[in-house]
C-alpha cells in the first residue's frame, strides 16, 4: 500500500486561509498513481483557471499525458 498527502490551501476570507490534506492509499502499480495524480491536477488547473474567468484547452498527448492551454482574459499565458 501507498499513501500520498496532496495539500490544497482554501481561501475562506480575506484574511483566513484552510490547509486540507487529503490522505489517499493507493495499491497497484506506480503508472496507475501517477496517471491518477496527473488527472487530479489538471482538473484542479482548469477548475481554478474557469473560475478566474480564462478559457481552458486540454489536448492528450500520445505518450498518454496531457497538455493543458490556458489562455488568459486580455493578456498572453
Amino acid at each position: 500500500m501507498r499513501k500520498q498527502t496532496i495539500t490544497e490551501i482554501l481561501a475562506i476570507g480575506q484574511r483566513d486561509l484552510l490547509r486540507v490534506f487529503y490522505v489517499c492509499c493507493f495499491w497497484g502499480d506506480r503508472k496507475e498513481l501517477d496517471r491518477f495524480l496527473q488527472r487530479y491536477a489538471a482538473e484542479k488547473a482548469k477548475i481554478e483557471a474557469r473560475k478566474r474567468g480564462h478559457s481552458v484547452t486540454e489536448q492528450q498527448l500520445a505518450d498518454g499525458s496531457a497538455k493543458l492551454t490556458i489562455q488568459v482574459a486580455g493578456g498572453v499565458a
